[in-house]
């Protein structure tokens, strides 16, 4: 295990109800109290049009803590399809997370990252976005690869991985 593996295992949130134990195998939306969606992307093992969004990769978060605060991410998810409330997909969580904390100006990607400079559609990672004079992006907290079918993260060494 990396030490970044490491520091990302051993992140202290705050006090929150939920854990990310308790998040696997529940359908979402509603999610927890005291979560909301941040964000997130759909991903597929095929390349049927209709099955674009089998599963998914996002961010739940903390609601701002004052009117034009920023939210706060607790948790990236992994999930799978589970069916549609309307027009709002629903989904089981199949993997969960604790999002690294302390790290401002951070941001979770998705499809736009490399693993040892080749392209990979299906690694989630939280990189530093600043400005740059180069196109990718090297300031990894945290990298993963959605492992389908079963929708879980396979954590890679963040030494390995960029994002454009």
């Amino acid at each position: 295990m990396g030490s970044s593996t490491l520091a990302w295992s051993m992140s202290v949130l705050a006090p929150l109800s939920v854990t990310a134990a308790d998040l696997v195998g529940r359908v979402m939306p509603p999610y927890p109290a005291g979560l909301d969606e941040l964000g997130g992307s759909c991903v597929s093992d095929s390349v049927e049009p209709a099955r674009v969004c089998d599963y998914s990769v996002g961010v739940l978060a903390q609601p701002a803590a004052v009117d034009g605060g920023e939210p706060v991410p607790r948790f990236v998810i992994a999930g799978q399809l589970a069916g549609r409330d309307g027009a709002r997909a629903q989904w089981r969580i199949t993997d969960a997370l604790p999002y690294p904390t302390g790290r401002p100006g951070y941001y979770l990607q998705f499809g736009t990252c490399r693993v040892n400079g080749r392209d990979d559609a299906r690694v989630a990672a939280i990189v530093r976005q600043h400005d740059t004079s180069t196109e990718w992006l090297k300031d990894i907290a945290w990298a993963g690869r959605l492992r389908l079918p079963d929708a879980r993260f396979d954590i890679l060494d963040t030494r390995t991985v960029d994002c454009i």
